[in-house]
């Protein structure tokens, strides 16, 4: 399949993978910092006007309607309030691109093969305005938990997370998937500045292929998930054929799957895959492929091949359904769920039927809603649903997550405070209120951000929020924003 060829130094294999555009690659000008829109929390023009009062200056991407480039930035936009509000996601323009070409729907089952840190797995969640079902795996635990926060922090209330090697997926998942993502680890060579980092791990790899190898194993477990007409869509931070091309050449030479064209996108100079490479020819379905350059784009190269399912596989390949058992999903009426939705209604005032649509999964340390599209979950997840609440004593007490997307309905125990009060909370973690509390966990709000998360009690009219310190805020936008809009 993949051959291993004699090792050549470096500098020689930069040669063959970049050709004459070795010297357009190696001084391309600096690439800007994008930013993605949450269009679930908020608008394109929103956010341009808020990143504004930050003091960044943005640009739209005329054919990504949901995209900013940062042309001056005083800091990190994920120091923002309205990023930790989930309005907006630090992404560039290129990792933005291999989403679009999914055609997600609402209702869809997803599985994105390889989430962390969750960008594309957000980005595929907003596709699907939070309903259906959304498979998240990663193999490395310790990218769990950010994978996990990323997805707090956008609302993903409907996808369930592995952490498994994607290969092993097969041994517990059917193929039931509209759509696979399979954004593979790859080497990283379509970024000038993780090029050092790169030369490093080449020069110590015995066999430089063996990723190769790894990436077609990724890719064919998302092939045996598929549903018969189905897509894949593979992914690539790297121009190097042999990680683009070659892999996806071992698809479609050897099952049953056919390229699917992709469209034009205003602003982006697209390259169509290679159909040879190094004096090996590939299918000639591999030009539907597209290449994104750093020299001809403001944004890292990137490769993307969209793969349609046209009929089974064949005997060796084919996957038969594990039949693994399935965790339990209770309804809003369960008897055990119900004493909770009480619960929260009399500190929070939210009623419990806004919580007829849901779903709910007992964790070990507290209950966690999912979207009504789930009837089952198979053992082996890492975390289901988003967390809706923990038990602190005789109290539920509401996930930030869960405060942000359900402020609207808390009449109690909300804190509403000024920009002086919000800035020193986000400086100190400390704030004096006039209210009294209604519990020892009042949720802070903020003018059109809504309720922003859980605080404590510190008697004496102080609160305390156990949140990284130093958020930028601003000023109450006086704007006709809708807020705190529910994920449904």
């Amino acid at each position: 399949m993949f051959t291993v060829n004699t090792k050549i130094s470096y500098d020689d294999y930069l040669k063959k993978v970049f050709g004459d555009e070795l010297e357009a690659f190696l001084h391309h000008g600096e690439l800007s910092d994008f930013i993605r829109v949450n269009t679930l929390r908020a608008t394109l023009k929103n956010v341009e006007e808020v990143l504004s009062q930050y003091g960044f200056k943005t640009q739209r991407v005329s054919g990504v309607p949901d995209a900013l480039r940062l042309l001056y930035a005083p800091y990190d936009p994920t120091l923002t309030l309205h990023h930790f509000a989930g309005w907006f996601v630090k992404q560039s323009l290129s990792s933005q691109l291999p989403v679009r070409f999914m055609d997600l729907h609402p209702g869809q089952t997803v599985i994105d093969l390889c989430a962390a840190p969750g960008s594309k797995t957000t980005q595929i969640a907003t596709a699907m305005h939070n309903t259906g079902r959304l498979y998240a795996n990663d193999l490395a635990g310790k990218r769990m938990t950010p994978l996990a926060a990323r997805l707090d922090g956008c609302l993903v209330s409907h996808a369930v997370l592995y952490n498994k090697a994607a290969e092993r997926l097969t041994q517990i998942l059917p193929p039931i998937f509209d759509r696979v993502l399979a954004d593979v680890p790859c080497t990283g060579l379509g970024n000038f500045a993780s090029l050092d980092e790169h030369r490093t791990r080449y020069e110590r790899a015995k066999n430089p292929l063996a990723q190769n190898e790894l990436q077609y194993r990724i890719a064919l477990t998302g092939c045996k998930l598929l549903k018969k007409g189905g897509r894949l869509v593979y992914s690539t931070c790297s121009l190097d054929p042999n990680e683009d091309e070659r892999v996806v050449n071992e698809i479609v030479s050897r099952l049953p799957f056919r390229m699917v064209e992709m469209p034009d996108i205003d602003g982006i100079s697209w390259r169509h895959g290679l159909t040879a490479f190094d004096g090996d020819a590939f299918s000639p379905e591999l030009a539907k492929a597209r290449r994104v350059t750093p020299w001809e784009n403001d944004t890292q190269g990137f490769f993307v091949a969209v793969l349609e399912k046209i009929d089974d596989l064949p005997m060796r390949f084919e996957h038969v359904d594990p039949q693994t058992p399935k965790t339990t999903i209770l309804t809003a009426d369960d008897p055990t769920v119900a004493p909770i939705l009480e619960n929260i209604e009399h500190y929070y005032g939210i009623p419990a039927s806004i919580f007829e649509d849901y779903h709910f999964v007992m964790a070990s340390r507290g209950i966690h809603c999912i979207d009504a599209h789930w009837d089952g979950i198979e053992n082996g997840y890492h975390r289901a649903g988003l967390c809706l609440a923990k038990k602190r004593g005789g109290i539920w007490r509401l996930s930030h997550a869960m405060i942000q997307n359900l402020g609207r309905y808390i009449t109690k125990n909300r804190m509403e405070l000024s920009y002086e009060q919000m800035a020193e909370l986000c400086a100190t973690g400390y704030t004096s209120v006039k209210q009294t509390p209604e519990s020892p966990y009042p949720v802070m709000a903020y003018g059109e951000l809504g309720c922003l998360g859980s605080t404590y009690d510190m008697q004496d009219g102080h609160i305390h929020w156990k949140r990284p310190t130093d958020f930028h805020c601003i000023p109450c936008l006086k704007k006709n924003v809708e807020q705190n809009s529910p994920l449904r």
